[in-house]
């Protein structure tokens, strides 16, 4: 194994073990890693108010930069992380620096952001004010799931 790979999945392995610190820290029932690849680092589960759990999915990359506003997609990503029935987040994690960004790619408006072939999706640096925000997306808290038509 050449010292560029190594050095790319210790970098990618630390910002999977920082997300999953993240995740628990937001209430976050159980953290799982898929045992298929379906395009997603995480599988989150959030307890409900009706005693059941909800579930979200986690895209993770790290970089060793500080983060600019956005992050470059390319489209079968997009589509991936937008276009599920289950709450989605992108988790850009600066592993020299310690700081968290998410995306929410289902809010993002093509037109605006596409560029180059890639669709550049604006980040929030997470801070402990948007901790209970972030939470109730995942969760999706705020769906009422099969109590109205």
């Amino acid at each position: 194994m050449s010292k560029n790979a190594s050095d790319a999945q210790y970098i990618a392995r630390r910002a999977e073990l920082h997300a999953q610190l993240f995740l628990q820290d937001i209430g976050a029932t159980f953290v799982s890693v898929p045992t298929a690849d379906i395009g997603y680092d995480f599988v989150v589960g959030f307890p409900n108010n009706n005693g059941g759990l909800n579930f979200s999915v986690i895209e993770v990359k790290s970089t060793e930069r500080p983060q600019p506003r956005t992050y470059a997609l390319s489209p079968p990503w997009f589509n991936r992380l937008a276009y599920t029935n289950l709450p989605a987040m992108l988790l850009v994690i600066d592993v020299k620096q310690n700081h968290l960004y998410c995306a929410w790619p289902k809010e993002v408006e093509l037109e605006k952001h596409t560029v180059n072939g890639r669709i550049r999706v604006p980040l929030f640096e997470i801070d402990e004010a948007m901790k209970p925000s972030i939470r109730a997306k995942l969760a999706a808290t705020d769906i009422e799931l099969g109590n109205k038509p």
